[in-house]
């Protein structure tokens, strides 16, 4: 569970540096669905030349299965990832990396209707703290929150939700094909972030590839390589648990945020006074203590 903790950890770094490149990309670029096309062509030149070394000597053990839920996290991903770059013209990207926190609640509803069963006290407990903790962040200053982006917000939290059962099912697909946890979580990435680039690839007929092209690969990137560490800790921990981890992605995004404020770059966030750092370390340390309670329910 330690190395699960360590790759959540890892996971919300990345999302954070890669919300901030990607509201770079957007400054200089003022186009969401510009960003989605580019950044998911990049992935697809990441990762398909891997692909076939990480695929099970003997095929997949359940292709059907598989490939339904491929289907499935393409489909929810996209929108999902299009409704983030939608957000982002309305809230700052330490702000919106704080909401996602949000997403636990979402997927702990999901997974208490599809599989009949319901946390312990603790566990609930835990997932309220961390959701509160990511709210707080928003609610200590630093920008204002704008009414019209949180229809944006919500169909993220739903779709990356989705996308997060689909992800830890693909992984069983290929650990129950005879692959290590590990190999599997590599594995599940790449042949998704390949089928994804190639559905996205007739958007560069509307989209052609200019200037801007090469300013998307930095977060496309950073963001392939938080998905597989993603994917590490949603195979060793399960998706609920890690949403837990992944919500300390806000104070990683808040402190980004303000050092980008604090080098001038202006336009990528606000700054933060002292008295709000103060007000979201306490935040922070509601994280802390969410994971730990989280991590004692689950082996007590």
């Amino acid at each position: 569970m330690s190395f699960g903790i360590i790759c959540g950890l890892c996971t919300a770094l990345l999302n954070s540096i890669g919300y901030l490149l990607s509201a770079a990309f957007l400054k200089r670029c003022n186009s969401p669905v510009k960003l989605l096309i580019f950044a998911q062509t990049w992935m697809m030149i990441f990762s398909l030349p891997a692909v076939w070394f990480l695929l099970p000597e003997n095929g997949i053990a359940d292709p059907v299965r598989f490939f339904s839920y491929l289907v499935l996290w393409v489909i929810v991903f996209f929108t999902g990832q299009g409704a983030f770059f939608m957000a982002l013209k309305y809230f700052e990207a330490s702000r919106l990396s704080s909401l996602l926190g949000l997403k636990i609640i979402v997927l702990t509803v999901i997974y208490m209707l599809v599989k009949h069963a319901v946390p312990s006290g603790g566990q609930i407990l835990a997932v309220l703290m961390s959701a509160a903790a990511a709210v707080m962040i928003n609610w200590t200053g630093g920008g204002s929150l704008k009414n019209k982006g949180w229809f944006f917000v919500f169909a993220t939290l739903i779709c990356f939700s989705l996308a997060d059962i689909s992800e830890t099912i693909l992984v069983t697909c290929m650990m129950d094909s005879g692959l290590p946890t590990l190999h599997s979580a590599f594995a599940a990435t790449l042949v998704s972030y390949s089928a994804l680039g190639i559905c996205s690839l007739p958007g560069l007929f509307f989209f052609k590839p200019d200037k801007n092209f090469k300013y998307s690969a930095p977060y496309a990137l950073v963001w392939l390589l938080s998905q597989v560490a993603l994917l590490c800790c949603f195979a060793l921990v399960q998706p609920v648990f890690g949403n837990v981890i992944l919500a300390s992605r806000g104070i990683f995004s808040v402190a980004l945020g303000a050092l980008a404020a604090w080098l001038g770059l202006r336009g990528l966030d606000a700054r933060i006074s002292r008295t709000q750092w103060i007000r979201r370390a306490f935040a922070a340390l509601l994280m802390v203590l969410a994971i730990a309670l989280y991590s004692w329910s689950v082996n007590r």
